[in-house]
């Protein structure tokens, strides 16, 4: 089975950073990928509390504790999905749009965010989980030469020892449309299934 956490980061036409408007944050995208994934025989639960609301800052803490909570409750779960939005400008405050061509359409470029172990936090899990994201973004560049943008590297544990199949994907970015972000969340859903197949 999988898991996965959204927030209200949003996706152009929405004129709003940060939105409520589920067709245009990343609700959206998760119930995408929740679809997909059920219908392709996969068990999945999908938390569609907006854990950055009503502050971002105590977003991680609440998705934590919601992550635990379904852990002890269900076992079971061999991936932990956390899909957030990426923002990045360029340098006339633009919100810059990472786009790839694949069979969906014009697509959001997908990143994935993993943590490391540190002194102060440590993290037996990491390892594990970068393997994971490696297999994942392998999936990813074959369906679609040039859609995963580097793995970004963390120095924190992004709630990712809690289990050994945690992932945090940013899809696209403030300036992709909503459209774009689909597209891409159509590739990760087939990257998932792919991987949880048995399929290289």
């Amino acid at each position: 089975g999988s898991e996965s956490y959204e927030n209200t980061e949003g996706y152009k036409p929405s004129s709003e950073y940060r939105t409520l408007d589920e067709n245009y944050n990343m609700l959206s995208i998760g119930d995408l990928v929740a679809e997909r994934l059920e219908e392709a025989g996969i068990t999945v639960l999908h938390d569609r509390q907006l854990h950055d609301y009503p502050s971002y800052n105590g977003s991680y803490v609440n998705a934590r504790a919601s992550i635990q909570k379904y852990l002890e409750e269900y076992p079971s779960i061999l991936l932990v999905l956390d899909l957030h939005r990426d923002a990045a400008e360029d340098a006339s405050g633009k919100q810059i749009a990472y786009t790839a061509e694949s069979k969906y359409g014009k697509t959001a470029k997908l990143m994935m965010v993993m943590g490391m172990d540190t002194a102060a936090r440590p993290h037996k899990n990491w390892q594990e989980n970068l393997s994971l994201a490696l297999k994942l973004q392998v999936l990813l560049e074959k369906a679609c030469p040039g859609v995963t943008r580097p793995i970004s590297l963390w120095a924190s544990r992004l709630n990712q020892d809690l289990c050994s199949g945690a992932v945090l994907v940013e899809v696209g970015a403030a300036g992709n449309t909503r459209q774009e972000a689909l597209n891409a969340a159509e590739l990760l859903s087939d990257a998932i299934i792919s991987l949880a197949h048995g399929c290289n």
